[in-house]
């Protein structure tokens, strides 16, 4: 069952107990997110990891994100989740180039195996691991 555990005018975070998963899906009004708004989500994002912890995986849909995150906020946010983070993590990317960039390059100061999609399903079927093979 999945279950609304946060949601603001940018992100709602839900918990799917049946697969264990963590689900953050950004909304379109990330383009007038600051950078202290931002650091609010996060934290929300990183309270409902502490509250599931340990979890399987995280789904992270980017689609609607349009926030560019600077280098010190990408360093900061990794340090506020990475001691919470599941094995596996499944990003849905941005749409908008600059905002998918600042989000690859905070993962990659994460621990956890992380792959991009271009949409939902796929990325459930590999947090799944129901993938198809190449």
């Amino acid at each position: 069952m999945v279950e609304l555990e946060y949601k603001s005018e940018f992100l709602e975070v839900s918990y799917d107990s049946e697969n264990s998963w963590v689900i953050s899906r950004w909304k379109p009004n990330t383009l007038h997110l600051t950078i202290d708004q931002y650091k609010e989500e996060i934290l929300a994002v990183r309270q409902v990891f502490i509250n599931h912890y340990p979890f399987a995986c995280n789904l992270s849909l980017n689609q609607d994100f349009h926030f560019v995150i600077d280098p010190a906020t990408q360093e900061w946010m990794a340090q506020q989740l990475n001691d919470y983070l599941p094995p596996k993590s499944a990003v849905v990317v941005a749409a908008e180039f600059v905002a998918q960039l600042s989000i690859e390059q905070t993962v990659q100061d994460m621990e956890t195996a992380v792959k991009y999609f271009d949409n939902e399903p796929e990325a459930r079927e590999w947090l799944l691991g129901k993938e198809k093979a190449s």
